[in-house]
C-alpha cells in the first residue's frame, strides 16, 4: 500500500440511517489515527452530509452518485473511478442481503459487478464488520457467496452471519468481532446537559429510552410476523405505561424516543403523543449528539439495530424488540436473549413485565452486556 494510501467505503452513506452515520464516523476515525495521510472515498446520494460534517476532520470526499452521474445505487462512473484509484474498499454495515434483489434498493447486485472491476484495478476488497441476509433466493446466495469469496478479508459483526455465510458456501476465513458503530465517539456531558436544555429533557430524573420503526416485522419469516400492525404502536404504548404505572420504581421515570431514521419521525411522534414522551431525532442531532443522551437512559428498548448497538456502546442496558433477525442475534451476542422480545404475538401484559424485570435488574444487565461490549470493542470476540 502506498505511503497515502486511498480507501473507498462502500455502504449506505447518505446520513439518513444513525446507525450507518455511526459506522462511517467510526472508521474514519479508527483508520486516520493508524494512518494519518489515508484519503477516504465516500460514494453517496448525499455528498454535502460527508462533506459538511467529517471534512475538516479528516481527509474525506464525498462522491455524488445520484442517477443523473449515471449511477444505480452504488453501481456507476463515480464509484467505478474511486475503485480504479483506491488501494482498499471497505463493504460496510448490512448491505449484503437479497431481499428484494431487483429493487434499487438493493446493494447486493451491485456489488455483484463492481467487485470484478475492483479486482481488475487491485483495489484490495474487505468485508468490514458486516451483517449478512437474508437470502431468500438461489440466486441471492450465489451472489453474496461470489462477493465474500472474492474479497481479500472477512469480518463479521456477529456469529449468525459467519453461520450464513457458511451455509451458503463461503470458503474464506472469517473473523467475528463488533460492530464497528460501537466505537463511535460520544459528546461530552456539557453537550449532553446543552441538548437536554435545549429538547426540554430533566436529566436528574431517570429516563426510559425507546426506539421504534414503522417497519415492524418486514425482515421476519412469515410465521414470525405480526397479525395485526395497525395495532402495533399501542400495544407497545400500552406496555411501557402498565410497566410505569404498577412499577413504583418506575413512577417518576420520563421517555425519550429516539428516532434514527427519519423514516421513523412520524412513527415516532405517534407513539410519543400516546405516553408523553419526548423525541430525539438524527435529523437534527449527529449519532455522537444522540449516543450522549442514550448514556444518560437507565434503560433502553429499541426496534432498530444500530439504536440497541449505540445504547450498549455507552453502558445503557438494551431491551431488544425483534423486528429483525439481525436484533436477535444482537440480543444473543450480549448474552441477553431473555431480553429479546419476539414481536408475533406480541401483547402489552408481556412487554410490560419484559420492561419491569429489565428495570429492576438493570444494574446486573448493564454489567453483563459491558462485559462482551468491552470485548467487542477490543476486537478480540472468538465466535461460538
Amino acid at each position: 500500500m502506498r505511503e497515502k494510501p486511498r480507501i473507498t467505503l462502500l455502504g449506505n452513506n447518505s446520513g439518513r440511517n444513525l446507525g450507518d452515520a455511526a459506522i462511517l464516523a467510526s472508521i474514519l476515525d479508527i483508520l486516520t489515527q493508524e494512518i494519518p495521510e489515508v484519503q477516504f472515498y465516500v460514494p453517496s446520494i448525499s455528498p454535502e452530509f460527508i462533506d459538511d460534517n467529517y471534512g475538516l476532520m479528516y481527509k474525506v470526499k464525498g462522491v455524488n452518485i445520484l442517477p443523473w452521474t449515471g449511477s444505480i445505487r452504488l453501481l456507476g462512473i463515480p464509484t467505478l473511478y474511486c475503485l480504479a484509484k483506491s488501494d482498499l474498499a471497505l463493504i460496510c454495515d448490512g448491505i449484503i442481503f437479497g431481499r428484494k434483489l431487483f429493487s434499487p434498493h438493493n446493494f447486493l447486485i451491485t456489488l455483484f459487478f463492481l467487485v470484478p472491476w475492483a479486482r481488475f484495478f487491485h483495489c484490495k476488497l474487505i468485508c468490514y464488520s458486516c451483517g449478512i441476509g437474508p437470502f431468500p433466493s438461489a440466486l441471492s446466495k450465489v451472489m453474496a457467496k461470489y462477493v465474500m469469496n472474492s474479497c481479500d478479508l472477512i469480518i463479521m459483526r456477529d456469529h449468525d452471519s459467519k453461520v450464513i455465510a457458511e451455509k451458503i458456501g463461503v470458503t474464506k476465513s472469517i473473523e467475528v468481532t463488533g460492530d464497528a458503530a460501537f466505537l463511535n465517539k460520544v459528546s461530552d456531558d456539557d453537550r449532553a446537559r446543552r441538548i437536554a436544555l435545549d429538547e426540554g429533557i430533566d436529566l436528574n430524573r431517570p429516563i426510559l429510552g425507546i426506539n421504534v420503526t414503522p417497519y415492524i416485522d418486514s425482515w421476519l419469516e412469515r410465521d414470525e410476523r405480526i397479525e395485526d400492525k395497525s395495532s402495533f404502536l399501542s400495544i407497545i404504548a400500552k406496555g411501557i405505561l402498565q410497566a410505569k404505572g404498577h412499577d413504583p420504581k418506575m413512577s417518576d421515570v420520563q421517555i425519550v424516543i429516539f428516532s434514527t431514521s427519519p423514516m421513523d419521525e412520524k412513527y415516532s411522534y405517534s407513539l410519543a403523543e400516546m405516553i408523553e414522551a419526548t423525541v430525539i431525532h438524527n435529523s437534527k442531532y449527529l449519532s455522537h449528539d444522540i449516543q450522549c443522551i442514550m448514556k444518560k437512559c437507565e434503560l433502553f428498548i429499541g426496534m432498530r439495530f444500530h439504536s440497541l448497538v449505540l445504547a450498549s456502546a455507552v453502558g445503557t442496558p438494551v431491551v431488544g424488540l425483534i423486528y429483525a433477525p439481525k436484533v436477535r442475534s444482537l440480543m444473543v451476542l450480549l448474552e441477553s436473549e431473555e431480553f429479546g422480545e419476539e414481536l408475533h404475538g406480541i401483547i402489552p401484559e408481556s412487554l410490560s413485565r419484559k420492561i419491569s424485570s429489565a428495570w429492576d435488574n438493570r444494574t446486573a444487565l448493564s454489567r453483563k452486556q459491558g462485559r462482551v461490549v468491552i470485548i467487542l470493542k477490543d476486537g478480540d470476540w472468538v465466535a461460538g
